[in-house]
């Protein structure tokens, strides 16, 4: 089984490389990181599996577990940016403040929007065009939409909000 998790990672993996289009490469970094996490899964109940597990003692208390969230990525967005920041405008209505989880790194970032109309909303990007300041990089939300600023590290123009690799051809 782990053998197919890592067959399918490489394979998405090389997929994302190629692909073009913001939505497409949003999609393949949700199921990239969807596939780590059940590979990183299997492997520690494997591990856990050769591990004796103690008997449970009662308490005479229940506890229901909590479900796993399962998130939707979203559909559309758009993009603008000046020398210093890059704004992400995302098109989503009745959003809580409160309800956002967010994860700023250098070179990506992830933001999950937990129970909206019923339904979790993932945005992630796996690898920026260019590096970011994390701590400086901010959520604003509006009635309509939500608004991601990243800020730039150092001033360039982005051409793309995802990094991609120069095709460099041999002849």
């Amino acid at each position: 089984m782990a053998e197919e998790f890592a067959l399918d990672l490489e394979e998405l993996r090389h997929l994302h490389e190629i692909a073009k289009r913001p939505r497409i490469l949003s999609l393949l970094t949700s199921e990239i990181r969807n596939l780590e996490k059940l590979s990183s899964e299997a492997t520690s109940t494997a591990r856990a599996s050769q591990i004796p597990i103690p008997a449970p003692i009662a308490t005479g208390t229940t506890v229901s577990p909590s479900p796993a969230r399962s998130y939707s990525p979203l559909a559309s967005f758009s993009w603008d940016q000046d020398n210093d920041k890059v704004k992400i405008y995302v098109s989503l209505e009745g959003v809580d403040e409160t309800k956002i989880e967010s994860e700023f790194k250098p070179n990506s970032f992830d933001v999950k929007f937990h129970d909206i109309q019923g339904k979790n909303y993932r945005f992630a990007v796996v690898k920026l065009h260019k590096d970011i300041v994390p701590e400086n990089c901010k959520i604003l939300v509006k009635p309509k939409r939500v608004i991601i600023t990243l800020v730039k590290a150092s001033k360039a123009n982005w051409l793309d909000l995802h990094f991609k690799e120069d095709k460099v051809v041999n002849c």
